[in-house]
């Protein structure tokens, strides 16, 4: 979209498809709004696009169109107001008239059953509106994470998370755009997510495209045998099958154009990119990438909301297990607490084969590593994690030097007391066991292991794939991701 030489829209390049539509005036802009609608007005400012301001309101591009004669997508002018009809959400319906007739057989009375609660507003693609109620513990990631949105999604829906978005309070109702529901897993995934056609970018690699969905690169290969060997004989506009373990995102098209004083670094922050992947989206087109000059233009893809058939609020945190192992003690390993040291047969046996792994890898050599919790014998919620309800998770302490190495207690690491390329060979033992679905660690240690795994000779397309680090703790990249509270050891969630 064109912003009087800021931001100009192309349209949205939704990858599950996306129909642009223009029409006639609609009667309701001259009539005044149809019952359960209200009227609103929405002045456009620098940054706007048409599917963000329908978004906003929970109405459609095409309904906005039919109401605003003339208007035109792809030039909109910052200062111009637009309105429109909107479903309000706080209509209920009227009461009848004194005149009116009551229809046959109907009784007003105290006892009489209430109507059915109304459907939820519409919003983005498929969505609809939930409210959910803040709990004790709750933060805006974990929320945001529960229900497979982002977390500018609930901001953007909610004005007291726009002043603070760390102002959340128990009992707190926000209003969250969730998908209406999720379609069947494919057998090709397992059952555990359906099928998703990635449509290739310009300067996307293997690597690229499967961090993008936290996959391995062989998952791509499995269900794309021709990419195998011809890494870059992707073409743009080709469709590439994908299992995802993150959920995919529709993504629009921009045009950015270049004002005083940016550059590619403070560019590329604003759209939530590196600079290195918005130099690949010009497709050879930027000649040198420092030497911008005012008024040109730059290709930008944006990721918007969860594709469709890919939301809706998740439970696999909670769960029980059924038939658990206790991991035994051994001699590579120190289990914190046995009691809480329960898990599947499968994942006890990929916790001792990882650490025999990493073992080897480092020679014998160097502390033993230290298990924490699994989940509890029933499994079942367990204070004050999240998750280890089912057996599938645990927590791992970081591989530390000098004098706490051989602490059984979770000690908070950092770049003094960190040995990171031996917990650089750990965190790889446990992904080389194709059963991992993602693994949690702060933000900051990423950044410390990611530079040990490169001094060890990690290819760049290993790295790209694995790890969400140097994209920022907000961008959900990778099998290794950023959540607090992982200062002092790193979790490791397992393939059912």
């Amino acid at each position: 979209m064109r912003l009087l030489g800021a931001v100009r829209t192309l349209g949205v390049l939704a990858l599950v498809g996306c129909a642009a539509l223009l029409g006639a005036v609609s009667a309701e802009a001259a009539v005044g709004c149809p019952k359960g609608e209200r009227w609103v007005d929405h002045a456009i400012v620098s940054g706007d696009t048409l599917s963000a301001i329908a978004l906003t309101y929970g109405t459609t591009m095409r309904s906005i169109e039919r109401q605003n004669t003339g208007l035109d997508r792809d030039s909109l002018r910052i200062g111009k107001k637009l309105g429109f009809c909107v479903v309000d959400a706080d209509d209920t319906p009227d009461e009848p008239s004194k005149g009116s007739k009551k229809s046959k057989g109907s009784k007003k009375s105290k006892g009489s059953k209430k109507s059915k609660k109304p459907k939820g507003k519409s919003c983005g693609n498929s969505g609809e509106i939930t409210e959910y109620k803040v709990v004790s513990g709750d933060v805006l990631g974990s929320i945001a994470s529960s229900f497979g949105v982002s977390e500018n999604s609930i901001v953007s829906r909610n004005s007291k998370l726009k002043q603070n978005r760390n102002s959340l309070k128990v009992g707190q109702n926000l209003k969250i755009c969730v998908e209406k529901g999720r379609r069947k897993g494919s057998p090709a995934c397992g059952n555990r997510t359906p099928i998703f056609e990635h449509i290739v970018l310009p300067g996307d690699t293997p690597s690229e495209i499967a961090g993008r969905y936290g996959i391995r690169r062989k998952d791509l290969y499995r269900l794309n045998h021709r990419l195998k060997g011809n890494d870059r004989g992707l073409q743009f506009g080709q469709k590439i099958r994908i299992c995802p373990e993150i959920a995919p995102r529709v993504r629009e098209k921009l045009v950015h154009t270049v004002a005083a004083g940016e550059n590619i670094g403070t560019i590329a922050l604003k759209y939530g990119l590196t600079p290195n992947e918005l130099v690949r989206f010009q497709n050879g087109r930027l000649k040198d990438r420092n030497s911008l000059k005012v008024g040109q233009e730059l290709t930008v893809y944006r990721d918007g909301g969860i594709a469709p058939g890919f939301g809706g609020k998740s439970n696999e945190d909670k769960g029980v297990l059924k038939g658990g192992v206790q991991l035994p003690s051994g001699s590579r390993y120190v289990v914190k607490n046995p009691y809480n040291a329960w898990g599947t047969a499968k994942t006890v046996r990929l916790i001792q084969s990882a650490v025999v792994r990493y073992r080897k890898k480092v020679g014998g050599r160097g502390p033993k590593i230290h298990i924490g919790d699994i989940s509890r014998k029933a499994g079942g919620k367990f204070p004050p994690h999240r998750s280890h309800q089912h057996g599938r998770d645990v927590d791992i302490g970081y591989v530390l030097k000098g004098s706490v190495a051989n602490e059984i207690r979770f000690v908070r690491a950092n770049k003094k007391n960190l040995d990171a390329k031996k917990t650089w060979r750990l965190i790889k033992a446990f992904i080389d066991s194709n059963e991992v679905r993602y693994v949690f660690m702060d933000y900051k240690l990423q950044k410390i292991v990611y530079e040990a795994a490169k001094e060890l000779g990690e290819s760049d397309a290993t790295l790209n794939e694995l790890f969400q680090y140097p994209r920022g703790k907000g961008r959900t990249h990778g099998m290794i991701r950023h959540w607090r509270r992982h200062v002092n050891h790193f979790h490791v969630r397992f393939r059912r």
